[in-house]
């Protein structure tokens, strides 16, 4: 037969793969079953794995349960956190101060609204304050929502009704009670912290006291009169409307009892100069915020100048000439703000505050809230140099009995 025509054997799958299961099938290539190892080729020991060293069990031991002790600290918050609410206090005049849990949250603007956020859940506290106006007290209890409020101020009535102006040894101008801010943070270490002080009316010099009116209480008291500064032997009786020059704290005191008066506190001085009534806010020098050298008689000039004669030195409350001319006694003691904790040598009962700029001082010394400092009684080398620079003005309290008396008989 040709072997052309002789047919080819057949592969039997079935008969030559026995026992396949059909997981063991897949669409891979199926590759030729191994012969079973015999005598001749025995079996080859498996190869040993390489062991994990014990520190790295540890360090993964240690990772995996700070994992499990963020994931535990997670959820526990999340449990127990409770989201805060926002509360919106409406109604209450411009510029009125809310507090919650007495603690300031801020000021209300021009609609007299503010939005104060981030409250703990639970009962709140709530106060809302504004010079002129009686507190408004109440309370707010919220969770996780808005809460609105309406606080509705009550202004406070007037007692008696004072006079803006008043001619008392001199013109004195009205400062009327209230909160200021006193202070300053962005400057001198000493002027810190910024704090409210809550002061009563009283009554300040406009001018600072001059040579004239110095010289009748000499006259009356038979005190000495002050020495002439030394670039001009005839200052004291030559320029009667200039300020006194060369008297210590003491001698400033006696003037102010002589008049019915008394040195205004730095308080006093301090919101005289610097607080704008109407803006409710402070002023960096008594006309503004920008140090404006021609405005007052400071920086440098020779000699002082007569009382008023700078009309851009003027404060919100219209007193003249306490950014320059001569710096001016007041009645504290210089000592730390409340709050502020620098170490100076200087503070305490042995010298006396000193406030305002000078006529020969740099005009940064002419900021309301600049704070100077002296002994009661001039040194030894002002006297014989006849260096003065310090001078005085006189305050009074509205409700001084003299002066309830002389505005009755006015």
């Amino acid at each position: 037969m040709d072997d052309r025509n002789r047919e080819k054997p057949v592969d039997d799958f079935g008969m030559t793969t026995p026992n396949l299961r059909l997981a063991d099938i897949n669409t891979s290539r199926l590759r030729p079953a191994q012969s079973p190892p015999t005598k001749e080729t025995p079996l080859q020991p498996a190869r040993k794995g390489r062991l994990v060293p014990i520190w790295v069990w540890l360090v993964a031991g240690g990772f995996l349960f700070l994992i499990m002790l963020a994931v535990g600290v997670g959820v526990f918050i999340y449990l127990s956190w409770e989201p805060g609410f926002t509360m919106i206090v409406r109604g209450a005049p411009p510029g009125s101060d809310v507090y919650v849990d007495n603690i300031s949250r801020g000021v209300t603007s021009a609609d007299g609204s503010i939005r104060v956020p981030g409250l703990k859940p639970g009962k709140r506290l709530v106060r809302v304050s504004r010079e002129g106006f009686a507190d408004f007290n109440t309370s707010v209890t919220g969770k996780d929502r808005e809460v609105s409020i309406v606080a509705q101020l009550v202004p406070l009535e007037t007692k008696t009704t004072l006079p803006a102006t008043i001619d008392y040894h001199g013109p004195m101008i009205l400062i009327p009670g209230g909160e200021f801010v006193m202070g300053d943070d962005n400057h001198t270490p000493d002027a810190k912290p910024a704090h409210k002080v809550t002061l009563p009316d009283f009554y300040i010099d406009k001018f600072e006291v001059t040579n004239e009116q110095y010289r009748k209480f000499s006259e009356e008291t038979g005190r000495p009169q002050p020495t002439n500064p030394w670039w001009d032997n005839e200052y004291f009786t030559k320029f009667p409307r200039s300020p006194v020059l060369g008297v210590s704290w003491d001698e400033a005191d006696a003037y102010a009892k002589w008049a019915g008066k008394r040195l205004p506190t730095e308080q006093e001085w301090e919101k005289a100069a610097s607080w704008d009534p109407s803006q409710r806010k402070k002023r960096q020098f008594p006309w503004g915020d920008t140090a404006e050298r021609n405005r007052a008689n400071v920086g440098g000039t020779n000699r002082t100048s007569d009382a008023g004669r700078f009309a851009g030195d003027l404060s919100a409350y219209g007193v003249q000439d306490m950014a320059g001319n001569v710096a001016e006694w007041v009645a504290s003691y210089y000592q730390p703000y409340p709050g502020n904790q620098m170490s100076n040598p200087d503070f305490g009962n042995q010298n006396y505050v000193v406030r305002g700029g000078t006529y020969r001082g740099d005009v940064s010394y002419a900021r309301t809230t600049s704070r100077l400092f002296h002994s009661p009684q001039l040194n030894e080398s002002e006297k014989q140099n006849r260096a003065f620079l310090i001078g005085f003005r006189c305050a009074v309290a509205a409700d001084d009995a003299r002066l309830q008396e002389r505005l009755r008989q006015r």
